[in-house]
This record gives structure tokens, sequence and C-alpha cells, in this order.
């Protein structure tokens, strides 16, 4: 009972500092998002610069079954976000299920090196929902000009008040052959890594126009 009661809480104290910060940030999309159904493809550590970025936008997510997943489902279905529960580890093959039954509302937002790591590698287990499905993965980068890092097995990031967020959204990966699916993990992880970088890069000529601009 206790713990039902922190967890309601928690949901409602989570969800305000969240639009409370959110709506202090700056957000800088170098490419433009996708306008159909997709499944986006983000690192773990973004969770929250995505969180305020995408919601209310008819995104399910998949939520770990875990205690930590119990954290992150409330303060999102209160932010317009249908919650799939399951990971790579525990509960896929039932998240699969359900998130099949919603597809014709909604995207799908994937944390594929969750719930526990190794950070930034991709897992086999978002290429057999892109399959299933038939919904482009889409890559997606973060760069934060000002941030808090967390010593967890990802370095959680969580934007400072008044940060600036690039955001870039990458080319489509279809996965059309099971057979393939090696070579596709490998295709998506250089895509994941090669945004990054780019995205990273547009963040330093953004910052150094705005100074231009500011003198």
């Amino acid at each position: 009972m206790m713990t039902q009661i922190l967890l309601f809480l928690e949901k409602y104290l989570v969800k305000y500092l969240l639009l409370l910060l959110g709506s202090t940030l700056k957000y800088r999309l170098n490419t433009p998002p996708p306008a159909t159904p997709c499944i986006y493809v983000f690192w773990h550590r973004n969770i929250i610069p995505l969180m305020y970025l995408h919601r209310n936008q008819n995104v399910a997510i998949i939520v770990s079954q875990s205690k930590e997943g119990e954290i992150i489902a409330g303060p999102t279905e209160l932010l317009g976000y249908k919650t799939v529960r399951g990971s790579s580890t525990r509960g896929g093959v039932r998240a699969l299920h359900e998130f099949l039954k919603i597809s014709d509302k909604y995207s799908l937002g994937v944390t594929p090196d969750g719930p526990l790591g190794p950070r930034e590698i991709l897992k086999k287990s978002v290429l057999f929902i892109a399959y299933h499905t038939q919904f482009p993965l889409i890559p997606m980068a973060v760069e934060i000009d000002r941030e808090w890092l967390f010593s967890t097995w990802d370095l959680f990031r969580v934007p400072k008040p008044k940060s600036v967020i690039d955001v870039s959204y990458g080319e489509p990966v279809y996965i059309r052959d099971q057979n393939n699916l090696e070579q596709d993990l490998e295709k998506l992880q250089m895509a994941m890594d090669r945004l990054q970088y780019q995205n990273r890069e547009q963040s330093i000529v953004n910052k150094e126009q705005s100074l231009k601009e500011s003198q």
C-alpha cells in the first residue's frame, strides 16, 4: 500500500517538474521529424529531453518490467504516452504482441541499449519489432549544451534549465528479411553512431552562429 502511494505521488511530481523544466528549454531540430508512423530509436540516457519533446504525439514506449520501469511508466503516461511493458531481457514477446494491437494508432519509442546496457550498443530485439510491424526505424541523436550527468550505467543525462538541445532524426531503416538481421543490426548501429556525430557537429555550428548573431 505504501509503495502504491509513493508511486502515485512520484508520477505527478515528476510530471510537473518535467513540464516546468521543459518550458525553459530550447529545442533545435536539425532534421525534420518523420511524418508517418515509425519506431523512434534513441539511447536510454536521452529519455528525459525526448520525453518532453514528443509528449502528446501518439507515441507508445516500451517500459521495462523492473522497478525502474514502474518509476518511469507513471509520469510517462501522464505526459500522453501509451506504455507497453517489456524489454529485451523480460517480457519482450508480450510487449511486441501488445504493440501490434495498437500499432494502427501509435508510433513506438524504443531504447535499444536498455534496460541495463551496455551503453549505446544495439540489441537485436528492436529489429524483430520493426520486422513484424513493418514500421521504419528512425535513429535519433541528442546533444545538450548544459546538463547534469549521473553515475549510472548509461551516464543518464538531465538538461539544466534554459539548456539548448539539438535533435536530429536519421534516414528510415526498414527490416524486410529475418535472415539478414546481423547485417541490419550492424547497419543500424552505424547509422546511430554516424547521426550522433553529425548532430554533435551541427550543434557546434549552431552555437557559433548564435554567438555571431548576438554580437
